[in-house]
């Protein structure tokens, strides 16, 4: 770990080791994006400058869906990753040594949209049989959570997973973009903002919001983590305190975000990857009508846990993982 970050460091032209005590300690985190609204405390820690006030210095590498970050994570390309707790836990079935460290969204946090075109043709999730849908990238051995949830949707509105074709598409602007306005895709699992902008540039028209807490405790049942801190084994033993310390850094983020109006937040991301004009615009408006989908503290919410633990087995692939324990992997928060 210490080699590989020196590595990194020293590729952008830092002469520091990971834990050098002269100098900020470097902490590489994968997260789908950037400029995606499910992760919005942890661009929002960077530009709080959460990470000093820890004495760390985060760099953040962007990747095109939670599966991605996760395989970042495990190929040691990073140390902390940001994903879903479903896909974190399709992870640890498969045999790898991750952890979750901690909860940093209280919402679902998906829109489920219709290609334009197919508006008076298609009004309901049941109707989408036979069509394509597309969803953040999978790898050979894990699910996107989008891929989970929209076979979740589907299969609650009596169709079979086999019934629809997925798609992969990324959890970017440009591909989703890209894939509904060449009518590759019939559907898409979207993220905010993307989803908003792509319906206001008339691409889409929303068939499941799950931003609301009505909306998905009607659809889903109950909240469902979308954005989960998560870590290797390794690194959790043989850095217990670098692990804290991030833990802080994103206690500090949540609790910036919660103590500041949307606009405000918005002006802080500016100057981020991913936040321009239009996209903040779109972010505070969502931040205005949905005041819960972001935790005030890092703490697990233990009832969104149990939902997600049943969600998870609901879609369970192979009988390891509907047998699996999110006690196994889920970890408890210190409170300092």
């Amino acid at each position: 770990m210490k080699n590989r970050i020196f590595d990194f460091c020293c590729t952008f032209g830092l002469c520091m080791s990971l834990f050098s005590v002269a100098h900020a300690q470097t902490v590489v985190l994968a997260v789908p994006g950037p400029g995606n609204l499910s992760f919005l405390p942890v661009y929002l820690a960077k530009a709080i400058e959460a990470d000093h006030a820890e004495g760390l210095d985060l760099k953040l590498r962007y990747l095109n869906g939670g599966p991605l970050a996760m395989h970042d994570l495990m190929n040691n390309n990073s140390d902390f990753a940001v994903i879903g707790l479903p896909a974190i836990a399709e992870a640890r079935a498969d045999n790898m040594s991750v952890i979750a460290i901690g909860q940093l969204s209280q919402s679902a946090m998906f829109v489920l949209l219709l290609r334009t075109e197919l508006k008076g043709q298609v009004h309901s999730i049941a109707e989408l049989k036979g069509m394509r849908i597309g969803t953040a990238s999978s790898t050979k051995s894990q699910r996107s959570m989008g891929q989970m949830m929209t076979e979740f949707l589907i299969q609650n509105a009596g169709l079979r997973s086999n019934d629809v074709q997925f798609i992969a598409t990324g959890l970017n602007r440009e591909s989703q973009r890209a894939a509904l306005a060449s009518a590759s895709v019939d559907a898409i699992m979207a993220d905010e903002p993307f989803a908003s902008e792509l319906v206001t540039q008339g691409l889409a028209v929303r068939l499941a919001d799950l931003y609301p807490q009505n909306q998905s405790s009607k659809l889903l049942g109950g909240s469902i983590i979308r954005a989960a801190l998560a870590t290797r084994e390794d690194v959790s033993v043989r850095y217990p305190q670098v692990v804290r310390k991030v833990q802080r850094m994103f206690e500090r983020s949540l609790d910036w975000l919660s103590t500041h109006s949307a606009q405000e937040v918005m002006d802080k991301l500016a100057n981020q990857p991913g936040f321009d004009a239009t996209s903040r615009k779109l972010i505070a408006d969502i931040l205005q009508s949905n005041q819960n989908i972001f935790p005030k503290r890092l703490a697990w919410d233990t009832q969104a846990v149990t939902k997600t633990e049943s969600f998870f087995h609901n879609m369970a692939a192979n009988p390891k993982e509907s047998k699996l324990l999110f006690s196994d992997f889920v970890r408890s928060v210190p409170v300092d």
